[in-house]
């Protein structure tokens, strides 16, 4: 637990209280009941009206016709699953909300993009370019079990060439979690493997827990990939950046397949959470140091829910639902014109 995820747990039951009054029982999660995860029946409550049946974009539906399994963990106030899509998926629906995307993407990341023409979470391609062929990932689904990005911004660039920015979304995460390959080794075993970059790149095959025991191919696209004098001393995945290091591979396997001229991977958290990017040991901040340690093709880039909703909000223009979108989002997290009153 950090102070920002307790403040935030504060503000969620607050705004229950405030919105929800109505709903009186509690979700459960690995067999214990929280205050702070809707029941399974009220579940639709804790996304934006726009996203429930007969709205602007329905999530449900989508999820059903794109065969992706959404988060178990989606009915929890603090889910940042649900927070991407409250936030992001929305402006997919149509050709209004996906120019506000491609405008904010173009400032932001620095990219000539003319336009963006999808908007999908948990975003995989098909065979040969899926997490299978390329991550070594064959047991996993979209949505579970695989890298799949929360969501995706499939772009066209002023030259007409293709681009694809993966984004991992995060609310109050503490980090981006530690290899599930490399917490399996004892001690002893890590120390000499997962603590020690240096070998794990002579040998990766070998001395990666995931590459020699499960046939994970993330170290194919990136061993080649880590910049002179910008390493950490240890294996980048193995404390606090699993999920950037599988997300950094799949971009990088992707723009060398030349499937999109640009392949962006992307983070968009809350700016108040002021530890999550400073919990990959070694980088003082994954802001900056993070892509600094790869001189692969693929780019990375970091941007807040806050400058995003911002953007939205000093648009000139609209489609209609916008503010009503600025206003739930305000209340709901504390973005927008309400976010330095909370």
């Amino acid at each position: 637990m950090t102070a920002f995820r307790d403040a935030m747990h504060a503000d969620q039951l607050a705004w229950k209280a405030r919105r929800l009054p109505h709903v009186r029982g509690r979700g459960r999660w690995q067999g214990r009941e929280y205050d702070h995860i809707l029941p399974r029946e009220a579940a639709a409550l804790n996304l934006w009206p726009g996203l429930r049946s007969g709205g602007v974009r329905p999530l449900e539906s989508w999820l059903i016709a794109q065969k992706v399994q959404p988060h178990k963990g989606r009915d929890n106030l603090l889910s940042s699953w649900t927070l991407c899509a409250n936030l992001y998926f929305a402006f997919g629906g149509e050709p209004d909300g996906r120019a506000f995307v491609a405008s904010f993407l173009r400032h932001r990341l620095g990219l000539p993009i003319a336009e963006v023409a999808e908007v999908e979470l948990e975003y995989a391609l098909p065979a040969p370019l899926d997490p299978g062929t390329l991550l070594g990932e064959h047991d996993g689904t979209r949505g579970a079990n695989q890298t799949s990005p929360d969501v995706a911004f499939v772009a066209r660039l002023d030259d007409g060439r293709s681009a694809l920015v993966l984004t991992e979304v995060k609310f109050v995460e503490h980090s981006f979690y530690d290899c599930s390959g490399c917490k399996a080794l004892d001690r002893t075993a890590r120390a000499a493997s997962c603590d020690r970059l240096d070998r794990v790149l002579a040998d990766p095959n070998r001395l990666c827990a995931h590459a020699a025991t499960r046939g994970r191919r993330y170290w194919d696209h990136l061993a080649g990939q880590m910049a002179a004098g910008v390493r950490t001393t240890q294996c980048p995945a193995a404390r606090g950046g699993y999920q950037l290091f599988r997300q950094q591979a799949l971009a990088e396997a992707l723009v060398a397949r030349s499937a999109f001229a640009e392949v962006v991977s992307s983070v968009a958290y809350d700016g108040r959470n002021a530890g999550l990017m400073a919990s990959v040991p070694g980088l003082p901040s994954a802001s900056a140091g993070w892509g600094a340690m790869f001189a692969g093709k693929a780019l990375f880039a970091t941007f807040t829910h806050q400058e995003w909703v911002r953007w939205v909000a000093n648009a000139s223009s609209a489609p209609a639902w916008v503010p009503d979108w600025l206003a739930w989002v305000s209340d709901r997290y504390g973005y927008g014109s309400l976010e330095h009153a909370r």
